[in-house]
């Protein structure tokens, strides 16, 4: 297509149809149905979204794999157990704060520290889940 500047032009056809085009100095270079319009721009957004759908991927590979470099089988699974330790932790404390009908506040904060403490690392946990289920990081 010629460098120089481009200017939409829609013509109505007899009996109310519409093409839809791009000229240049006056000459027509692409006539386009709506319809076909409406594929190429939903082509074009498909294509956007994949290209950066790949770059997303490359840029997690990359940057993951040099800021956590010893993500693997061994340190997911150490995870893994400390995530089992909190939630038996954030329970038991749990079954201790429910043997009173009324706990007192110092026991309430505590549970709510436990609490925090297991969710807190779970949701870390879920993280590299996801960076692994994404293959962001290569497993040895």
């Amino acid at each position: 297509m010629a460098h120089w500047a481009l200017r939409r032009r829609e013509v109505t056809m007899g009996m109310g149809g519409k093409i839809i085009g791009e000229y240049a100095k006056g000459k027509v270079d692409k006539l386009l149905t709506p319809e076909a319009a409406e594929n190429t721009s939903r082509h074009r957004i498909m294509h956007f979204l994949e290209t950066m759908e790949a770059a997303v991927l490359e840029a997690n590979c990359e940057v993951i794999g040099r800021e956590i470099p010893h993500l693997n089988q061994e340190s997911f699974l150490r995870m893994a157990v400390r995530v089992a330790e909190l939630r038996a932790d954030y329970i038991r404390a749990g079954m201790k704060v429910a043997e009173a009908r009324h706990p007192n506040t110092a026991a309430i904060d505590e549970l709510a520290r436990v609490r925090r403490a297991y969710e807190e690392v779970l949701a870390v946990f879920e993280a590299a889940e996801r960076v692994i289920e994404r293959g962001y990081v290569k497993l040895s």
